[in-house]
């Protein structure tokens, strides 16, 4: 195995344990933050019993599986979800690693960067996408964070030689980003259902992401990166006030999980 083939499996395999790392960290977040509690301090405990876990306890997915999905201490039952977010995450930072393989050779430092921003907004999708699931509260902080990334995305991008014009750029991250939450109101009214603003901030979190189209989409440097906005809004509008309303994000995910995997297909033909 020569030294490059040796770090792309390392860059793959680390992506996809510190993505389950990272869905462990995210399940607390998406305990915490619609409960106002803060998610920097206090210790973990079973939400039967109330005992503080320990460090063995907290191994992510691997403890889950190793406890057989029960509580060390009373047997109560740990729901499978807390596996399946750290083993999402895991799979969303895998298929990134792959969609970017060459990113490790640290001769493309900026698009390194660039796909590490990518896996961080991901992050807050899953856990948008999982409050609005438990509780259809407001998460603004999530949606700036998105944004925010997302706009220092096409910055970083823009500072590789020969990216196009800036201005261009820029009005394409508009466009993509306004086409989330405008697509999506319209569609909801012709559906004659309400649109509120946590539904703005769901829009504007999935924007964010979608807007890293050098990873998304196949080939990069294209407005294929518009018809994310599209499936969205039609996948929002329909199932808006429905009772697979709540699954729309997952769905949307869904397809994002496989336009990372055809990318990740087609670097390698």
């Amino acid at each position: 195995m020569d030294v490059f083939t040796f770090l792309h499996v390392y860059y793959a395999v680390f992506a996809l344990l510190f993505g389950i790392v990272l869905g462990s960290f995210l399940n607390v977040v998406i305990y915490r933050l619609p409960a106002g509690r803060t998610i920097s301090k206090g210790r973990s405990n079973c939400m039967t019993c109330g005992h503080t876990l320990a460090a063995k306890d907290l191994v992510p997915l691997f403890s889950w599986l190793f406890l057989k999905g029960k509580c060390r201490y009373c047997g109560a039952p740990i729901a499978s979800r807390y596996a399946k977010i750290e083993s999402l995450n895991g799979v969303v930072f895998f298929l990134t690693a792959l969609s970017t393989i060459d990113a490790i050779a640290c001769v493309v430092l900026l698009y390194m960067l660039y796909a590490v921003l990518f896996m961080i907004v991901m992050c807050t999708v899953v856990s948008a996408m999982m409050i609005y699931f438990d509780t259809f509260k407001g998460f603004i902080h999530l949606a700036a964070i998105s944004l925010v990334l997302s706009a220092v995305g096409y910055i970083v991008m823009y500072l590789f030689p020969a990216q196009g014009n800036l201005g261009i750029a820029v009005l394409r991250f508009i466009g993509t980003v306004a086409a989330f939450p405008v697509l999506t109101l319209i569609l909801t009214k012709v559906f004659g259902q309400d649109y509120g603003k946590n539904d703005l901030f769901m829009d504007l979190t999935f924007a964010g992401a979608s807007t890293f189209e050098y990873i998304l989409c196949p080939k990069g440097r294209t407005f294929w990166v518009f018809l994310f906005p599209a499936v969205y809004c039609i996948i929002r509008g329909a199932l808006k006030g429905k009772k697979l309303d709540k699954y729309a994000g997952i769905i949307y995910f869904s397809v994002m999980i496989a336009a990372l995997i055809v990318s990740g297909i087609i670097h390698y033909i």
